[in-house]
């Protein structure tokens, strides 16, 4: 395996696997766009969960950036934005 493939940030779909499986949503309503609260119905405690399964992944997103994110989009930006950032595990645990 290439070794810059391997430290590679997880796809979309793949963020957007672990996201619906989190919040308990469709695949289909998980898009850039939809707005945890509004569009997904997550409360703080879901976000909290998905926000400790990224760090479970080895991605420390800095609470002051968490506080901003209102979109799918702006969650798997700021996990690229540390994937790329981080050294160790690069991929999201997508096991229940």
């Amino acid at each position: 395996m290439n070794p810059e493939a391997r430290n590679a940030p997880v796809s979309f779909e793949e963020f957007r696997t672990l996201v619906a499986r989190e919040l308990q949503v469709e695949e289909g309503k998980v898009v850039p766009e939809a707005s945890f609260v509004r569009d997904l119905l997550a409360d703080s405690l879901k976000l909290v969960e998905l926000l400790l399964r990224m760090e479970e992944a080895g991605i420390n997103i800095p609470i002051e950036e968490a506080w901003d994110i209102e979109t799918v989009g702006d969650a798997y930006g700021l996990y690229v934005k540390h994937a790329t950032q981080s050294r160790g595990v690069r991929s999201l645990p997508l096991t229940p």
